[in-house]
């Protein structure tokens, strides 16, 4: 018998960021949309950056629109603290949460002690196919998670963060701790991608929402 043809698709660590950070189940389209991952290990007492490496929902068309976000980087409030991530991205999150490595090293994150369904995820990582715009490649990285039962996009919008190209995308999903709702924003700089991902109950939206933000104007880049 003739042997069946190897699979030849791309490790993990070649992946776009956004497709590798929104699995947490899968690995988050561009590079950062392959950033979510299936399992986490603990991360060193001391966090640095990781290497930079080459981060949803039943089928639902949306049509991109354009806003621009303002940001403007602040210092921690006594409730939160820095962390930097990888490919140079540097943060706040909850002061109390706790912080491992993701299965991919482009990525951090941060869980409540309390509740495991609340998390955030933070990194970076080089843009793999830079002929695309970041609005494309986080598109396809949306279109391709629709595709898996219990996945449902909110909402995809092209955006900017400090006059850099972003998107920002909220979905839903249902994962093995329960039904979560996530809110992320992808921004490029200098040919890097970064991503940033904030993930709750579906009934504390606002509070997961407004957890993005607070990352967002005190990320740097």
């Amino acid at each position: 018998m003739a042997r069946r043809p190897v699979n030849a698709k791309n490790p993990i660590g070649a992946l776009p960021l956004a497709l590798t950070f929104t699995a947490v189940y899968l690995a988050t389209a561009g590079t950062a949309g392959y950033l979510t991952f299936h399992a986490r290990q603990p991360a060193p007492t001391t966090l640095a950056a990781a290497p930079s490496l080459p981060t949803i929902p039943t089928t639902t068309t949306t049509t991109p629109t354009t806003t621009t976000t303002t940001t403007t980087p602040t210092n921690p409030t006594p409730d939160q603290r820095q962390l930097r991530a990888p490919g140079g991205l540097t943060t706040t999150i909850p002061a109390n949460w706790n912080v491992t490595t993701g299965t991919v090293a482009t990525t951090l994150v941060a869980t409540d002690p309390t509740s495991p369904e609340r998390e955030v995820r933070l990194g970076g990582a080089p843009v793999t196919d830079p002929a695309k715009t970041l609005l494309d490649r986080i598109t396809r990285a949306a279109t391709d998670r629709e595709r898996e039962p219990g996945h449902r996009r909110v909402a995809l919008t092209a955006t900017t963060i400090r006059d850099h190209p972003a998107v920002t995308w909220d979905f839903t999903e249902h994962t093995p701790t329960g039904p979560k709702r996530v809110a992320t924003a992808f921004w490029e700089v200098d040919g890097v991608e970064y991503v940033l991902y904030s993930a709750g109950p579906p009934d504390e939206w606002d509070v997961t929402r407004a957890r993005l933000t607070l990352m967002v104007d005190a990320a740097k880049p």
